[in-house]
């Protein structure tokens, strides 16, 4: 796959996994996500089968970020992985698609939608770091390469830890 612009165009598609779900959400949440195509986990690995992860407040994750409308999901994976390690990344693949429709909670009428997605990128060599892996909300970002899924990982959110799983053996 060279672009995806839609990621909705991938539900059936064989060896990803699409769900449909619905949320409410309050006016700040609904406005964000009325203003984005959705977010974008990246999926970075290396040669040793690492996963790069970044601490965020609740625990390790997969790095993500958003992406714009009408954007490249595949390109926008691509630049949140260099960003991170400053080392050219390829996609190879989406593993998962969430399409996802807000309700704004004060105003049932009113609804938006969104995607998550879970994009694959080929191995790196070594464990690339950037000297600056900041972008969008990410300032003072701390990554790390892991070979299994860290105990302080990000446990409350059940995806996350099953994104990170898609990459470990």
């Amino acid at each position: 796959m060279d672009a995806l612009h839609d990621p909705a165009t991938l539900e059936g598609e064989p060896g990803v996994e699409y769900v449909a779900t619905r949320t409410t959400d309050g006016e700040d949440a609904f406005e964000y996500f009325a203003g984005v195509a959705g977010l974008v986990a990246v999926g970075v690995t290396n040669d040793a089968n690492g996963i790069l992860l970044m601490n965020s407040p609740h625990g390790w994750r997969l790095p993500y970020g958003h992406v714009d409308a009408d954007a490249d999901w595949l390109a926008r994976a691509a630049e949140i992985g260099e960003i991170l390690t400053g080392v050219a990344v390829t996609t190879a693949e989406v593993l998962r698609v969430n399409e996802i429709t807000h309700e704004l909670r004060t105003d049932s009428d009113r609804t938006a939608t969104s995607f998550d997605a879970v994009v694959g990128t080929e191995p790196v060599e070594g464990e690339p770091v950037a000297d600056d892996p900041t972008f969008g909300e990410w300032s003072d970002l701390e990554l790390g390469w892991f070979t299994e899924v860290p105990d302080d990982a990000y446990h409350a959110h059940g995806d996350a830890v099953d994104d990170i799983e898609y990459f470990l053996d």
